[in-house]
């Protein structure tokens, strides 16, 4: 005779008398013990060793580390004596959000277009996903061109350029305002950047899309409510959560990719604090600018997901 539930959950251990939410508490903990185990393993200790040479003289000698304390000397001369970092840190925040805003819309577009249900679908996504997934690179040295002439004229005075001030122009014509037009053309002038940095943010909304229930598509379409209504009633709220995510990976995407032209060199901020640590041998004004970057994007990312956070509907 088969056993009630009651029977079963009795016999069956401490695991069948949790309750619900103990055990998603329970089994949030397992999903998250690899990557805090990496963090623990791998993580913590360059951590803790970088925030502490930031506060020291590190010289490299024979059999060792030489430590100096200089209390916050590396950070006063981070923010007060090198030009470049604090260059590098405010363009970075400049030009990451608007780029970020960007990446979101264009990844969210999108996955809604090559999410409809038309023949060819399968052909269709993978086309369009190719050259996001891929380096752009390899999309850019085909419509630019591999050759150092080529690329000359693309930085100079090239197709994204022309492209920029050709929209530019038209933006302007058309008596919309300032911020308008330079965010339009900045998105024209980066198109290569937006395509890179897609690539995630698209995948993401395309898995969220495909999780919708089709009765809330049904339901609204009972209710008479139009595609536009559908979309920002329906669509958008349930992809909430999913633009949380792909926000904050784009952001820290973002931080890591950026790259300023600074004295004819193009700088990324993560490479200038390489140089400065081992071409310069500056150990300890290199882990001051690692602290301060790391600060930097925990407080933007704490900052934009408690923001956005506060918007996301979730479905159960």
């Amino acid at each position: 005779m088969a056993r009630t539930r009651n029977e079963k959950q009795k016999s069956g251990g401490w695991y069948y008398h949790l309750g619900l939410s103990r055990k998603k508490s329970l089994w949030g903990v397992i999903f998250l013990l690899p990557w805090l185990s990496g963090f623990l393993i791998f993580f913590l200790k360059p951590l803790a060793e970088s925030i502490m040479y930031s506060f020291n003289t590190v010289k490299v000698v024979e059999g060792g580390i030489n430590k100096t304390f200089v209390g916050f000397g590396n950070y006063v001369h981070a923010f007060t004596v090198d030009t470049v970092f604090n260059r590098l840190i405010l363009t970075m925040l400049q030009k990451t959000f608007p780029q970020v805003l960007i990446v979101i819309i264009f990844s969210m577009l999108a996955a809604v277009l090559i999410n409809g249900k038309y023949p060819g679908r399968s052909v269709a996504r993978t086309i369009f996903l190719i050259p996001i997934i891929m380096v752009t690179d390899i999309s850019k040295a085909t419509l630019v061109g591999s050759d150092v002439i080529s690329q000359e004229i693309a930085s100079t005075s090239g197709m994204a350029e022309f492209g920029s001030r050709f929209i530019l122009d038209v933006l302007t014509n058309t008596g919309l305002p300032t911020f308008v037009t330079g965010f339009v053309s900045a998105a024209v002038s980066n198109i290569f950047a937006v395509l890179a940095n897609s690539g995630v943010p698209t995948l993401v909304f395309l898995a969220g899309l495909q999780t919708i229930s089709p009765s809330l598509y049904e339901v609204a379409t009972i209710e008479g409510a139009t595609t536009y209504e559908t979309f920002w009633k329906v669509t958008l709220p349930m992809l909430s959560p999913m633009v949380l995510v792909s926000t904050v990976y784009s952001i820290i995407d973002g931080f890591f990719r950026h790259t300023t032209m600074i004295s004819g060199t193009n700088y990324g901020i993560i490479s200038y604090m390489y140089d400065v640590a081992f071409s310069q041998a500056n150990f300890g004004l290199s882990a001051a600018m690692t602290v301060v970057y790391m600060l930097i994007s925990v407080i933007v990312v704490s900052i934009v997901s408690f923001l956005i956070s506060r918007v996301v509907f979730y479905y159960d």
